[in-house]
């Protein structure tokens, strides 16, 4: 047995018994998951992270991640996500190369967005690698295409150039998908926590296009 499989081990078994077969049957038709649910809480997820993985070093956390997402259970895969958000794993091309790789297995919201600090810490240490994630805001896989916005959160904050993703939130502001105009409106949110005229701008020229549930979050902070 490897070291990883023993850490594998070890955190299967202890996720384990912090589930709960109700909670699992009800976040599986809350999430409408095609995957098992084991019904862990995040907070407890973190507790057997913390407990079994304190003194893992990077790359064997990310080993163990891939290990993890290949298995078909809902929990396993959030826990993927959130150990990899440790300050001590770099977020070098190999991090990167997990999260590209696994943008087709998302298939819902609580999944990609616990994978999202992952991304956001590999986007703002190479932006180059924003490319790639243009080529996702035409992907016919909807958390893909939503991923686009939700992953370049950061660019809302203070010091960084917002318009490139502004290009991309315009070109979907005529998608449908729910999930989509939802995303759309937070970004717009948040950026209109720095920059409420830009957002105000951006609602004058695509608002029209927009569903309300968009219109709605993108206003919620404007006077």
């Amino acid at each position: 047995m490897t070291a990883t499989d023993r850490l594998y081990a070890s955190l299967t078994r202890r996720l384990r018994t912090m589930g709960s077969p109700a909670r699992a049957e009800k976040e599986k038709s809350y999430q409408k998951s095609v995957w098992q649910h084991w019904g862990v809480p995040l907070p407890q997820m973190d507790v057997a992270i913390r407990e079994i993985l304190k003194d893992v070093p990077a790359a064997q956390r990310l080993t163990l991640s891939r290990r993890l997402w290949r298995e078909p259970v809902w929990d396993l895969k959030i826990v993927a996500g959130r150990l990899l958000v440790a300050p001590s794993v770099p977020p070098t091309e190999p991090l990167w190369r997990f999260v590209t790789g696994r943008m087709a297995d998302l298939d819902g919201w609580a999944v990609a967005d616990n994978l999202a600090p992952v991304a956001s810490r590999c986007l703002l240490h190479d932006p180059s690698r924003l490319d790639v994630v243009e080529g996702w805001v035409q992907s016919p896989h909807l958390w893909t295409r939503r991923a686009s916005l939700v992953f370049t959160l950061a660019w809302t904050r203070d010091g960084r150039d917002p318009e490139r993703m502004l290009g991309w939130a315009s070109s979907l502001a005529g998608d449908r998908e729910w999930f989509i105009q939802k995303a759309i409106g937070w970004w717009l949110r948040e950026l209109s926590k720095r920059d409420a005229p830009r957002v105000r701008r951006f609602l004058a020229e695509h608002g029209a296009t927009l569903k309300g549930v968009a219109r709605r979050e993108a206003s919620k902070y404007l006077t």
